[in-house]
Order: C-alpha cells, then structure tokens, then sequence
C-alpha cells in the first residue's frame, strides 16, 4: 500500500503529540477522529486537517476504510474501547497501559490473537534516541554487566487531579510499568527476582525494590518511592563506562578518568515528544509489513511488563 490511512480515538493531550508526528509523515493520511468530548475531536481536526469526526467509536469504524487505528483515550478507558476494536482485525496502537489490571492485558492479548489482530503498545520510551546512543556506548566495551533503574512516583500529587479510585489502585501498573519496562528494555528478560515491598499509606504498595538477575547474566536493581521527590532514572553499568539518564531525557556517559560525556538526542526528539516519532515510524511499519520491530511491545509482550509489576504488588 502507497499510503496509510488512520483513524484516531481520543482527543486529549496525549492525543495532540501523536498527531504533531502523525501530521509530519507524508505517506499517512488522517481520515477520521472520534472522542466522548466532541469539541476537542473539532479542535484536532481542525489543527490536523483530519477529514471527518464521528459521533462514536462505531462510526469511525463503519464508515471509514482503516489501515490502522490509534486508541488514545484515558487509561481507565483503553481496555473498553480495545475490546470492540480487536475483533476487527484492523492493525490497532493502544496507549498505555492496555488494561489496568493483568488479567484485562491477558484477555486483550486473547482477543488480538484470536482474530489476528496486529497490534503495538506504546512504551515510548523505548524510542528514546539517548537510550540506543547509550546501549550502544556500552555495547562496545562489551556487554552491559548491570542496570538500575529508579521510578519514584509524586503520588502526593494524584489526589489532586481527576483521576478515577480504579487508576489510583492500580497506579503501578497504571504508570510505574512505564519505568518498569525499562528494566525488560535494558535487561532483557528477568531470570531471578527479589522483591521487597512496604505498604505506608497505598494498598497495593508505595515503596518497591527489587534485585534481579537477567537472562543475559546482568544484574538489576529497582528502587520506587511513592511518597519521596526524586523521579525517574536509569544507569547502565558497562565495562570501563557508566551510562546515567536523570531524568531519562538527558543522558551522560562517564569514562574511567570520570569524565562525564553528554549524550545528545536525536533532531526527531527534540522536534517531537521524546521517542513518539520513531515509535510511529514502527506503527506504520507494522501496518505495512505485519511484523514488529525492535523495540516494539505487542499485547503480548506487555504481560511480561504487567506481571513484573505484580510480583511488586504481591512481595
């Protein structure tokens, strides 16, 4: 197929960034928006030129001819709105995270599988130019002989906002799976784990740290405070050179005279939300080929990231 057409479901923040890089592809065409607040799918289309709006998740895909369609809804949304669109069989991005709970990851992935359905999870910073400059730095003094990877959440914020009681439960896998990827990103898969987990104020846990030990032979920790300011950030341990990202979007590496190198990203995350172009790029590769690349999630690879978070939740 010469061009791609897509149909997007939601219009909120999140929304707006995709179609900032969406817009950029010459090859790809916007033919439809649908979102509960209708104003905001006016507003997109209007910005994105997206050719029609429709009322409901039903009509865009009634009336519209999809190559590919993106679910950018609220999280405690995604999982309802998936479940329609897999059975389609029409190549489906879902934002994260696909479903709130393991078992609603599990019976999408079921359910993609069942009817074909290619699909992606948007795990964007996968995508991170710093994080492959930084493999690779690593990559050629050998292999990376450990990782940590520290994901404190600002959760004193979150009652603040308008979340739902749902999302505020399930918080580590509703977000704290994004830093939690990292460590499959990284690492590889998990051969032996160690998890502590205390439980201050939050049901299912607000202070995490895990050791593990990866199927490569590398060494990990994870550390999550939920209650103490620190963010996110990721260090790489190589031979002779250290790799640090804090936050994640700036990366250093430092040499054996303790020199410290910046590591500079790439134009496309500077011009864009970090990692969301290269992400796309994928998206659309999919769409194309039927197959996804490196370092691409499918539904069935976030259950590995999902029950991770799990072993935190039941240590």
């Amino acid at each position: 197929m010469s061009e791609i057409n897509l149909g997007i479901i939601g219009a909120g923040g999140i929304a707006k960034e995709h179609l900032k890089v969406i817009h950029s592809l010459r090859t790809v065409n916007l033919i439809g928006i649908t979102s509960r607040t209708l104003s905001k799918a006016e507003e997109l289309a209007k910005t994105f030129h997206i050719q029609n709006i429709y009322n409901s998740v039903d009509d865009l895909t009634n009336k519209c001819a999809l190559d590919g369609v993106l679910v950018l809804v609220s999280a405690d949304q995604i999982y309802n709105v998936a479940k329609k669109l897999l059975p389609l069989g029409v190549p489906t991005f879902l934002e994260k995270p696909p479903g709130i709970l393991l078992n609603e990851t599990q019976s999408l992935a079921e359910l993609a599988d069942k009817h074909g359905t290619k699909n992606m999870v948007g795990y964007n910073r996968r995508y991170y130019s710093i994080f492959h400059k930084g493999q690779k730095i690593i990559e050629n003094e050998g292999n990376i002989l450990g990782l940590e990877v520290e994901g404190h959440e600002r959760f004193w914020r979150i009652a603040d906002r308008s979340i739902t009681q749902k999302v505020i439960e399930n918080w580590i896998y509703v977000n704290s799976t994004h830093t939690i990827d990292l460590l499959r990103f990284f690492g590889g898969e998990v051969e032996n784990i160690n998890t502590l987990t205390k439980r201050i104020k939050e049901k299912k846990g607000d202070q995490f740290v895990a050791s593990m030990e990866f199927k490569s032979g590398s060494l990990g920790t994870y550390r999550s405070h939920w209650y103490s300011p620190g963010g996110w950030s990721v260090t790489l341990f190589g031979n002779g050179v250290t790799v640090k990202y804090k936050p994640l979007e700036k990366g250093v590496y430092i040499d054996t005279n303790l020199k410290e190198h910046q590591i500079l990203p790439d134009q496309v995350d500077i011009k864009f939300k970090p990692g969301f172009y290269r992400q796309m790029e994928n998206f659309i590769s999919l769409i194309r080929t039927g197959s996804l690349n490196h370092p691409g999630v499918d539904l069935s690879d976030s259950i590995m990231t999902m029950r991770l978070a799990e072993m935190f939740v039941h240590a």
